[in-house]
Parts: C-alpha cells; structure tokens; sequence
C-alpha cells in the first residue's frame, strides 16, 4: 500500500497513469457505435488535455483544462449511456459504466496534481479579473512619458 501511495505522490505519475487508464477503456468504450458523436468528441477532448498536462509539467492550465474536462464528463457520460443504452453492445457498454465509475478518482488525483502544480480555484483563478494579471497591459497609459532630454543616435542619418 505505502508503494501505492509512494507512486501516486511522485510527480507527474498521476497524469500519466490517468491518461493511460481513461485511454485504455475509452478506447474499449468506443469499439461500440454510439451513432451521435458526442462520446468521441468529449473523450477526445479530455486525451488532448491528458497529453498535453504530460507535456507540458509546470503548466497549471494543462491540468485545469483536463480536471474541468474530466468532471464535466461525470454528467455527459451519464447522459450518453442513459440515452444510448440500447443501441450498444455490452462490450461498449461495460466499458463505458467502468470509466464512468473511475471519473470521480481521476478528478481527485488531477485536482491533487492542480494543488502541486500551484493552481488554485478561487473565484478569480479561471477568470481572472483585470486586478491579477501578471502581464502588462499595453493598452493604459502607464507608461512614462518623454522628456526634453538628449535624443539617441538618429538611424535615419546613416542612410
């Protein structure tokens, strides 16, 4: 149990073995026809966000952008199976209930990924208001102004 805990605490193997394990009965899941389109596009969506988290290992975004995907998914996974339960396989079926049931555990380890890259919900940390920018806004007028001061060589005059 404590090599468990020890692999789950160490960086970045929590994304991957989500990736690996919502990739693995996605791609079960789909071996069905859902017939509308909107497992394959959600799923799809949340893999991109996966590997992109993977990549990129100091990005908050990353995370955030798969642990939003990902809890989102909770209730349009309910939705399609609800709605397309007879039209597939048990295979798909199956597949698809099991990575349903697995969201809510990948939801916490993205989240505990989120605290350790540094994210925060708060109210302004997906909208943040024009107070928390960290980049300067070239648009105010906060930049000095020039002075009557002795102008730099001319580029022009050497032309």
């Amino acid at each position: 149990m404590t090599d468990l805990n020890e692999l789950l605490g160490s960086p970045f193997v929590r994304v991957k073995l989500v990736a690996f394990v919502h990739f693995f009965f996605i791609s079960n899941a789909m071996l069905g026809s859902w017939g509308h389109g909107a497992y394959e596009f959600y799923n799809f969506l949340f893999i991109i966000s996966m590997f992109w988290s993977i990549h990129s290992k100091d990005s908050i975004e990353a995370v955030q952008t798969a642990l939003v995907i990902d809890a989102s998914s909770i209730f349009f996974d309910l939705v399609s199976i609800i709605v397309y339960f007879h039209y597939m396989n048990g295979w798909a079926i199956a597949f698809s209930i099991i990575n349903l049931i697995l969201r809510p555990v990948s939801v916490a380890l993205l989240y505990r990924e989120f605290n350790t890259r540094g994210g925060s919900l708060q109210t302004g940390s997906v909208f943040p208001t024009s107070q928390q920018r960290s980049y300067q806004d070239i648009d105010r007028p906060t930049q000095p102004t020039p002075t009557n001061s002795q102008p730099g060589p001319n580029v022009a005059s050497i032309f």
